[in-house]
């Protein structure tokens, strides 16, 4: 029968398992990295498409005149690239010397239940002024 000091210095000097000690510790936050970056990614991308079609929308209500809140919003539709716009909040006021077009998205976060985010909106303004001919 071994002393237990002995076996006790063993097994403070093995090394076998260590590895996977350290993988288990760095891989919650290896996750949590890709993953924001991902999300981030995201929402960016989202983001950028709602800049782009309220100028477009913004423009195009501009340029024709007779286009009211219901066309125009109806051509922003169409100008949406690779993202889900069924939820999107369009505010489209087509006045006499300018049209403004206004959008606002409450996006659903891929690590929504996972972990705690504040809920976040994302906002697009863009005016243009109407041609008058």
């Amino acid at each position: 029968m071994r002393p237990p000091l002995k076996s006790l210095r063993r097994f403070l000097r093995d090394r076998t398992g260590a590895t996977a000690v350290e993988f288990a510790l760095i891989l919650p936050i290896f996750l949590l990295t890709i993953f924001g970056i991902i999300e981030f990614g995201r929402i960016l991308w989202i983001r950028n498409t709602m800049e782009y079609v309220a100028e477009t929308a913004a423009r195009y209500g501009g340029i024709n005149t007779s286009a009211d809140a219901a066309t125009i919003e109806a051509y922003a539709l169409t100008q949406v690239i690779a993202v889900d716009a069924s939820n999107w909040l369009f505010n489209i006021d087509p006045q006499a010397s300018y049209v403004s077009v206004s959008i606002s998205y409450t996006p659903t976060l891929l690590t929504t239940g996972q972990i705690s985010i504040p809920t976040l909106t994302l906002t697009a303004t863009a005016r243009f002024p109407r041609v008058v001919i």
